[in-house]
C-alpha cells in the first residue's frame, strides 16, 4: 500500500465517521465512485471501529494524517514489502560525513529514517558501518524520542546474533543518528532458499534467532517487529537480529518513552507478522515475539504465511490474524499460491514442487517431515490467546531442540503411544537391534518347540525301536543258532540313534530320563551277566555310564525326586555288576555302596527287596569263599546280616 493510497483511505474514513450512521452508505457511494477496493478498506476499518478494535482514533485523524501517511508506509502499519522507499533522499545532499564516519551510499529507507553505508574516517581505524538518520521533516518530538529510545535499547544488548550499536550522536544540524554494525547478508528466508537448507538446518538456524530474542527478553526488551527483513544472515551463516526501532522496554523508567501517548490508536507493526494483541492494541508482552517467531518459522518451513488471504492489503491481513485459524505447515506446503513483490514485479507461482525443492525434499517427503511435532510446535506459537502460547522464547526453542533429538515435545499430548513412538524414532538402531533379537528369540522359541516336538517324536520312535526291535526281537532270537551278528547289528544301530538324540535332549528332563533308561537297557543286552547278553562287557559298561551321567545331572537338579534317586541307584548297581564280572571287585564294591546309600535314604518300601539283594551281593563280594572277594570276612557277615 502506497502512502497516497493510505492517505486517501484515512481521509474518506475521517469524513464518513463524522456523518450520522444513516448517511454513511450514501456518502461512500458518492465518494468512492465505483472504487470497490477503497470502499472495502474503509468499511473494514469502520467495522473494527464499531467492534471496539480501533485501528485509527477518529477524533485524532485530522491531526495525524500527515504523519501517518509517511510513517505507515514504512515502520508503522505496513506490508513488509514496502519497508524501504526507493525514492531518492534529497535531504542527504551535501552531507558527506556524520561524526567521524564518511557516508558512502544509501542502503535503504523506512518511514521515518534512512540507512547509509558509512566508513570510519578519522585516522583511528577503518571500519564499515550502517548509519541510521532521521529524515528531515520526520524529526518530531515523538520520532526523536523513539530514535533515542532505540539507541538506549541497543546500548544494553551485546549478543553475537544481534547487530551491535557502535556509536551515536547528533549531526551539525541537530539530526540524531545511530551507528550500527554493518551486516552484509540476506534476509533469513532468502538465505535459506538460496542455500537450499533442509528442514533440520532451518530449525537450527531458527534456534539461533530464538537465542537472540531470548537474550533481548532477559534484558527486558520486546522486539515487536520480528520478520525476515529484520534478520539478516551473513555469508558465514550467522543470523543477525536488526531494527529495534519499535521495541518496547519493560523497565518502568523507560517504558513510557516507547510510545507517543497522543498516538493511542496507531499500531506500530507489520501486519503479516503482528500478533492479535498488537492489532487490537492490547498490552504487549514477550508472548508477542513468540507469536511473530511462530509466523517466521511457518514461513521458513513452508514458504507460505500462516493465513490464506485474497490480497496483501494490510487490513485484510489483520482481519485474518484476528479471525482465521492458521494453516498447518504440513497442509500449507501442498498449496499453490501466487506471490509477488507488490511493486509491480512479475508474480511467482509458489507450487509444492518449488517449495520442497528449495528445502532439499519432495512435496510428500516435506509434508511427512512437518506433520506431527512441527505442526503442533508452530500452531502452539501461533495461538491467538497469549497465555496459551509457549511461556517463553526459550521454551519455544527447547521444544525444537527436543524435536531434533527425537524427544517428546510439550506441544503434543503426552500419551504413552506418542512417547513410545518418539523413543523408537530416536533409538532406531537400538530398537531395530532389539527387534531383531526379539524376532530371533521368538523364532528360536518356535524352532526349539518344533525341534522338541521332533525330538519327542524321534524318541518315541527310538523307545519303540528299543522295546520292539532291540529287546522284544532280541529276546525272540537270542537262543537261535547264528543270531549273534544280527543282535550285534541291532544294538549298534540303536546306539547310533541314541547318541544322536542325546545331543538334542538337553533341557528336556522327560526326554533325558527316557534316554537314560534306553542306555541302561542297551547295556543289559550288551553284557549283563544276569540275563542273555552279547558278552560285550566293555560296551555294556560304556552304555551304563552314559545312563549314569544323565541320571546324576537329573538328580542334582531335583534332589527331592525319589524316582530319579532310585533310577540313579539302578545305574550304579548295573555298573557294579559289570565290574564284578570283569574281576574289578574294588570298583564294583564302590558302585554297589553308592547304590545302597541312595536306596537307604528313600522311604520307598517297594525298593526294600532291591536293597536286600544289593546288601547280599556286597556281602558275597567282601568274603564269599567261592568267588573273587575282598577277603573281608567281618564285612561279609555284616552285610549278610543287614540283608
Amino acid at each position: 500500500m502506497t502512502p497516497e493510497r493510505w492517505q486517501k483511505i484515512k481521509s474518506v474514513l475521517a469524513a464518513v465517521l463524522e456523518r450520522p450512521a444513516e448517511e454513511r452508505a450514501a456518502f461512500l457511494d458518492h465518494t468512492c465512485d465505483g472504487d470497490e477496493s477503497l470502499r472495502a478498506e474503509v468499511e473494514s476499518l469502520m467495522a473494527h471501529q464499531e467492534a471496539g478494535d480501533s485501528i485509527v482514533d477518529s477524533a485524532k485523524i485530522s491531526s495525524q494524517i500527515s504523519l501517518a501517511s509517511a510513517i505507515l508506509s514504512g515502520e508503522f502499519l505496513s506490508d513488509e514489502s514496502s519497508d524501504f522507499d526507493e525514492t531518492p533522499d534529497d535531504d542527504i545532499a551535501g552531507i558527506s560525513r556524520v561524526g567521524p564516519y564518511k557516508i558512502i551510499r544509501e542502503l535503504g529507507r523506512g518511514g521515518v529514517g534512512s540507512v547509509y553505508l558509512g566508513e570510519r574516517d578519522d585516522d583511528q581505524y577503518r571500519q564499515q558501518v550502517a548509519v541510521k538518520l532521521i529524515r528531515r521533516g520526520m524529526d518530531t518530538d515523538f520520532v526523536v524520542r523513539r530514535f533515542r529510545n532505540e539507541r538506549q535499547i541497543l546500548a544494553a544488548l551485546d549478543h553475537p546474533n544481534i547487530a551491535r550499536l557502535l556509536d551515536g550522536g547528533t549531526t551539525e544540524n541537530d539530526r540524531p543518528y545511530l551507528v550500527m554494525e554493518y551486516v552484509e547478508g540476506l534476509p533469513v528466508d532468502h538465505y535459506c532458499d538460496l542455500h537450499t537448507l533442509d528442514t533440520e538446518d532451518r530449525l537450527k538456524l531458527f534456534q539461533r534467532v530464538c537465542a537472540a530474542v531470548h537474550y533481548a527478553h532477559q534484558h527486558l526488551v520486546i522486539h515487536r517487529d520480528i520478520k525476515p527483513t529484520n534478520i539478516l544472515v551473513t555469508k558465514e551463516g550467522v543470523p543477525k537480529l536488526l531494527d529495534f526501532g519499535i521495541a518496547k522496554l519493560l523497565t518502568p523508567e523507560l517504558a513510557a518513552q516507547t510510545l507517543d501517548p497522543t498516538l493511542t490508536a496507531m499500531r506500530l507493526l507489520t501486519p503479516a507478522y503482528a500478533s492479535p494483541e498488537q492489532i487490537k492494541g492490547q498490552p504487549i508482552t514477550t508472548a508477542t515475539d513468540v507469536y511473530s517467531l511462530g509466523v517466521l518459522l511457518h514461513e521458513l518451513l513452508t514458504g507460505h504465511k500462516p493465513y490464506r488471504v485474497d490480497s496483501r492489503a494490510p487490513l485484510e491481513v489483520m482481519k485474518a490474524v484476528l479471525e482465521k485459524e492458521p494453516t498447518k505447515p504440513s497442509t500449507a506446503v501442498m498449496i499453490t499460491e501466487t506471490t509477488g513483490s507488490g511493486n509491480g514485479s512479475a508474480s511467482i507461482a509458489l507450487t509444492p514442487d518449488l517449495v520442497s525443492k528449495t528445502r532439499d525434499a519432495t512435496p510428500d517427503r516435506l509434508r511427512r517431515r512437518l506433520r506431527g511435532d512441527l505442526d503442533n510446535i508452530v500452531l502452539t506459537a501461533l495461538r491467538k490467546d497469549p497465555q496459551r502460547r509457549y511461556a517463553s522464547v526459550q521454551q519455544f526453542s527447547e521444544d525444537i531442540r527436543r524435536h531434533l533429538k527425537g524427544l517428546p515435545v510439550i506441544a503434543r499430548a503426552d500419551t504413552f503411544g506418542y512417547r513410545a513412538t518418539k523413543f523408537i524414532r530416536r533409538n532406531r538402531i537400538s530398537v531395530a537391534a532389539a527387534a531383531m533379537v526379539l524376532i530371533t528369540l521368538v523364532g528360536g522359541i518356535i524352532a526349539v518347540n518344533q525341534q522338541r516336538r521332533r525330538a519327542e517324536r524321534r524318541f518315541n520312535d527310538v523307545r519303540k525301536l528299543a522295546h520292539s526291535v532291540v529287546f522284544d526281537y532280541h529276546d525272540a532270537i537270542a537262543d537261535l543258532p547264528g543270531s549273534t551278528p544280527a543282535r550285534q547289528r541291532m544294538v549298534k544301530d540303536a546306539l547310533e540313534y541314541l547318541d544322536s538324540l542325546a545331543n538334542e535332549a538337553s533341557g528336556d528332563r522327560t526326554l533325558q530320563r527316557e534316554l537314560a533308561t534306553a542306555y541302561r537297557k542297551i547295556g543289559d543286552v550288551q553284557g549283563n551277566s544276569n540275563m542273555a547278553n552279547l558278552g560285550d562287557t566293555s560296551g555294556a559298561l560304556a552304555s551304563y555310564r552314559k545312563s549314569l551321567a544323565i541320571r546324576r545331572l537329573l538328580a542334582q537338579s531335583d534332589p527331592a525326586n525319589t524316582e530319579i534317586q532310585i533310577e540313579l541307584a539302578e545305574s550304579y548297581e548295573r555298573i557294579g555288576d559289570v565290574l564284578r564280572t570283569s574281576g574289578d571287585v574294588s570298583e564294583a564294591d564302590h558302585n554297589y555302596q553308592q547304590a545302597i546309600n541312595l536306596l537307604e535314604t528313600t522311604d520307598n518300601r517297594s525298593q526294600q527287596q532291591k536293597l536286600a539283594d544289593l546288601l547280599y551281593r556286597v556281602g558275597n563280594l567282601k568274603g564269599y569263599p567261592r568267588t573273587s572277594n575282598l577277603g573281608d570276612t567281618k564285612g561279609a557277615l555284616e552285610y549278610h546280616s543287614r540283608a
